[in-house]
């Protein structure tokens, strides 16, 4: 459609050198290779990271105090190993649990485990005050495992957490290195399942824990990412073979893209990148969105190949028909994916940023691979039928919308209201679990430690004072006991374990006859002889300055719309502490429903940022404001109407469905841009009135159709990974994508019909 010096110049270049093009892309395929596979050892280079750190938002006072918990107090992003039986509390029972929380304690990577073995215990035997760990000696009888049993239940950093109200249950808390990668990991919970299973005989055992969901999740990526991306490939390739039928058309969009994919992750490798919970999702999106650029290159290729031209001239034809808007659609999608880097959270930017890599360099490859293998590849023209047929259709279908366009406007108005009506309740919320059939053990064990102990999500609730030494003050103290009966008493907290529950434990076995009248130590000198002579788990609550505690809870709430909530309340009652006391809730699954639900503020602001500069650029590229603003109604009703299906199906708003609207968006323009740059040409030739839009719809109906139908049988692919989440995104894009074409045959011609639109090339021609 431009047929510029310069791009005359650079087609011609492109399909007279095939051979180069192809040593070229051989290289970069075989570096790219190179960088992705380890072929010495038979494994990928390009690891899945299990790690919380790319779903964390990048800088904020929420960050600060996560990083500062961190520092001083153990890691929350736990694995729970729990044992349930009738006899639990018996000499062999004990023996064996012991015996597990040893082995455990041995393996590499761990660096902290928490169960009745490591716990202390402060207690008076034979009038002598006993400070130790709980299982130090176990059980020789039953009469003493009955005892052990009491105890535990009477002590209150134990009940609820490390054994069950009913003294049925107890749990083992591991803490891992952060340094572990995904294969460590998952190596060391294999040990841990496997020694579990040995000791606990006849017991019920079994794994949980908000680490044990994020590396099953990981596990899950390793082999989706090997089995997603070729099913995508798989679904274009056979779109293409059953419209195209033809050679170049099937094995060129494949070399293409398979060189853009290869490369982009080769890059993203480089860069130090992992695939992870948002990441996964790169490969087979890039593919998808290339394919399309591919598919307009060969199908006008073929239109100009039936009539009579040699494969060259016509390869070179077809690339400068082509050449303006299918890189004003690799602009505006790159653009469309590039806003993404606007939000806090790692792994949405980094997804962003490397999807606007991937989409240039799948527009060079379309514009380079697959017009050099088209002059190249022998073949010769198939009859024009289906040319025929094709402009029977776009009569029928111009005929039908300048006929009706009054119900067609009427018929989108409602769909846009019905769409904004049911967007309005969209639910913003990340549920992890919901990756998992319900019927599996991931989803049911993490259920299994909400009903038996006090919850399976961990919160930290930081209390600062400012100054060394300030919480072995008594009113501080007070202070940390009252917020702690305060959260028991709060909906969806099942536990709370506070400095002052340890220094009362303390008090009451060290100083029986003050503890008889008090709750609490009323001096400062005798709270630091509790605390040095207990020493034992003291770490778990003050930090090494005594400035700063920390209330670890436990919420039953397993939705992050439900952590939020709870934060929220538990936030605005900490504004209610003393003034010289700073409080701040936190830990991983804090800090995750935080960074979920910001994210509709940061796509908000990411989607309008791509809008605006879509805008500027049609505007420019038309040559008219008003024909720049034209552009953008059809490709805003389509996201329009995926807030409206969000609203309208039980899939909420999350890490993975928040890519949608930017990624669809850029994507969808592809076939606004291609119409109203043909209907520019076709217009001058045949009128502004049906006969143009006639004219206009014969040329790209076919390749319109074909790449949309591409681009939902890629989308649709992602729905054979095992993640609910990347089938709800690769089920929402296709489902808007395939209302974009809708809108782009029906309302983008009457947007169009009598308009002059004028590309800013033809005006300086």
């Amino acid at each position: 459609m431009h047929d510029s010096g310069r791009v005359r110049a650079a087609t011609e270049w492109v399909v007279a050198h095939p051979r180069l093009i192809a040593v070229l892309s051989l290289l970069v395929l075989g570096l790219s290779l190179l960088r992705l596979f380890d072929f010495e050892h038979g494994r990928a280079r390009v690891e899945v990271d299990p790690s919380m750190a790319a779903l964390l938002p990048r800088d904020g006072a929420a960050l600060a105090a996560f990083q500062r918990a961190h520092e001083n107090f153990p890691d929350d992003d736990l694995l729970f190993v729990a044992w349930v039986a009738d006899d639990l509390f018996s000499p062999a029972r004990l023996g064996a649990f012991k015996q597990l929380t040893r082995r455990i304690q041995t393996l590499p990577g761990v660096v902290a485990v928490e169960s009745l073995a490591t716990a202390y215990d402060a207690r008076v035997e034979d009038d002598e005050t006993v400070i130790d760990p709980f299982l130090r000696h176990v059980p020789h009888s039953d009469a003493q495992a009955a005892q052990a049993r009491a105890r535990a239940l009477a002590n209150p950093l134990l009940r609820g957490q490390l054994v069950s109200k009913d003294g049925r249950g107890a749990l083992i808390a591991v803490h891992f290195a952060p340094t572990l990668d995904s294969q460590a990991l998952l190596a060391r919970i294999d040990d841990i399942r496997h020694a579990s299973r040995e000791l606990a005989a006849d017991a019920e055992q079994f794994v949980s824990g908000p680490l044990l969901v994020r590396v099953e999740i990981s596990r899950i990526l390793n082999r989706d990412v090997y089995r997603v991306t070729p099913l995508a490939a798989l679904a274009t390739l056979l779109v293409s073979a059953v419209a195209l039928r033809s050679v170049g058309g099937v094995l060129l969009p494949l070399l293409a893209n398979g060189t853009a994919v290869m490369a982009t992750l080769a890059l993203f490798a480089a860069a130090g990148h992992g695939l992870n919970f948002v990441t996964a999702i790169l490969p087979p999106v890039v593919y998808v969105v290339g394919f399309a650029y591919a598919i307009h290159v060969v199908s006008d290729f073929d239109r100009v190949y039936q009539s009579g031209m040699t494969r060259r001239a016509a390869a070179a034809a077809a690339l400068r028909e082509v050449f303006v808007p299918v890189s004003l659609t690799a602009i505006t999608t790159a653009i469309g994916f590039a806003s993404l880097a606007l939000t806090d959270i790692a792994s949405i930017r980094d997804f962003g940023l490397y999807a606007a890599l991937g989409t240039l360099l799948a527009w060079i490859a379309a514009l380079t691979i697959v017009p050099a293998g088209l002059a190249w590849l022998p073949g010769a023209p198939r009859p024009p039928r289906e040319g025929r047929f094709v402009a029977r259709v776009a009569a029928a279908l111009a005929r039908f919308n300048l006929e009706h366009r009054r119900a067609l406007w009427l018929f989108y108005a409602l769909v846009t209201v019905a769409a904004l009506w049911a967007a309005s309740r969209i639910e913003v919320d990340t549920r992890v679990l919901r990756n998992f059939d319900s019927s599996r053990a991931v989803q049911r064990d993490f259920q299994r430690i909400a009903e038996i102990f006090d919850g399976p999500v961990p919160l930290q609730i930081l209390i600062d004072a400012g100054y060394d030494d300030a919480f072995k003050e008594p009113a501080k103290l007070r202070a940390v006991a009252e917020l702690a009966n305060w959260l028991r008493a709060e909906p969806g907290i099942g536990g709370v374990y506070a400095l002052s529950d340890y220094v009362a434990l303390l008090f009451r076995a060290l100083a029986p006859e003050q503890a008889a009248s008090a709750a609490l130590p009323a001096s400062t000198r005798l709270v630091e002889q509790l605390l040095l002579a207990g020493g034992g788990n003291l770490a778990l609550y003050l930090d090494a300055r005594g400035r700063t505690t920390m209330l670890e809870v436990r919420a039953t709430a397993l939705s992050t719309a439900a952590v939020n909530e709870l934060a929220a309340r538990i936030q605005a009652h900490l504004a209610q502490l003393p003034d010289d006391l700073h409080g701040q809730v936190t830990g991983t699954s804090y800090l995750i429903a935080r960074s979920v639900d910001d994210i509709t503020g940061d796509q908000l602001r990411s989607f309008a940022c791509a809008l605006l500069t879509t805008f500027v650029l049609l505007s420019v590229v038309f040559a008219s404001v008003r024909v720049g603003l034209l552009a953008l109604v059809p490709n805003l009703l389509p996201i329009v109407l995926f807030f409206g299906l969000l609203g309208a199906v039980p899939i909420p708003y999350d890490l993975s469905t928040s890519l949608v609207a930017d990624s669809v968006f850029g994507i969808a323009i592809d076939d606004t841009v291609v119409f109203m740059t043909c209907y520019a040409i076709e217009s001058r030739r045949h009128g502004r009135g049906r006969a143009g839009i006639e004219a206009t719809l014969a040329v790209i109906l076919r390749p319109a159709t074909l790449t949309t139908l591409a681009l939902c049988a890629g989308f649709v692919a992602l729905m054979a990974g095992e993640l609910r989440s990347q089938a709800e995104f690769g089920l929402l894009a296709a489902a808007t994508l395939l209302f974009a074409w809708l809108l782009d045959i029906s309302l983008t011609p009457l947007l169009c019909h009598g308009r002059r639109i004028v590309p800013l090339w033809d005006r300086y021609r």
